[in-house]
């Protein structure tokens, strides 16, 4: 049996669903992933942070009349441009999932919150709750996880999207790499693609349904939004692709 699961980040939706971000309509482009997302039928759905750009409540009521009707166990954590307080509280009465640890078909997933309500310029941070959460659940659970949270945990090799990572990020590589049974690590944050191995662990980041984040020399389809799908198979293995949607306006 293989468990599908698809990422869905950094939205950034406005209360005003007409509000554009750089040129792009947020709530038209994030339509469009949905669709994909719908299409690729996933069993489960991770929503990774920067739901909201301004942490607006009626922006969260946006985000679940997209999600609710594709019918699927949904979990979530916050990005920097989430309110935290504004999105628990709005998300209390939805379908969603707040639970951040879960077990299916085999696999373990657990959800950290990296958001740090002292950022300057939207960095993250793992509190010693959270990294100790994480090692509590891994010494638990010998299953094979993927550890997934907003902000990115390893360098993008960009100056200035480098500089608004995990700030301890140390601290964390090293919690996960006393653990073999940690396949996967995935963030957002980043609105970018990004799939390496460190230490054994494969580190993905994924599009995000908006704008993104273009490196030197990309391609024309990096341009366009997207999710991350996985599938995770019984025997611990895994694969990963990313899924695009072409925008209903110009890039």
């Amino acid at each position: 049996m293989v468990l599908k699961i698809a990422q869905i980040t950094d939205t950034h939706l406005f209360a005003d669903r007409t509000t554009a971000m750089r040129g792009l309509v947020t709530w038209d482009s994030f339509g469009d992933v949905v669709a994909e997302v719908k299409a690729w039928n996933p069993d489960i759905l991770l929503l990774t942070g920067d739901l909201t750009h301004r942490g607006e409540p009626q922006a969260y009521q946006h985000l679940i009349e997209r999600i609710a009707p594709l019918n699927r166990p949904t979990y979530y954590i916050p990005g920097n441009h989430d309110d935290v307080d504004i999105l628990n509280q709005e998300f209390k009465n939805s379908p969603f999932l707040a639970d951040k640890v879960f077990q299916d078909k085999g696999w373990q997933v657990l959800l950290l919150d990296s958001t740090l309500a002292t950022a300057q310029s939207g960095e993250g941070y793992l509190s010693e709750a959270q990294l100790k959460a994480l090692e509590q659940s891994l010494i638990a659970s010998s299953e094979p996880t993927v550890v997934v949270l907003h902000h990115h945990p390893v360098p993008m090799g960009i100056d200035w999207l480098d500089t608004i990572g995990v700030q301890n990020y140390q601290a964390f590589l090293d919690c996960l790499t006393r653990f073999p049974q940690v396949k996967l690590v995935l963030f957002g944050h980043v609105h970018l693609e990004f799939d390496e191995p460190y230490q054994g662990i494969q580190f993905c980041g994924s599009p995000s349904t908006c704008k993104q984040v273009l490196r030197d020399g990309a391609s024309e389809e990096e341009a366009y939004p997207g999710f991350r799908g996985l599938r995770l198979f019984e025997d611990g293995t895994y694969q990963t692709e990313v899924i695009r949607s072409h925008p209903r306006q110009s890039l």
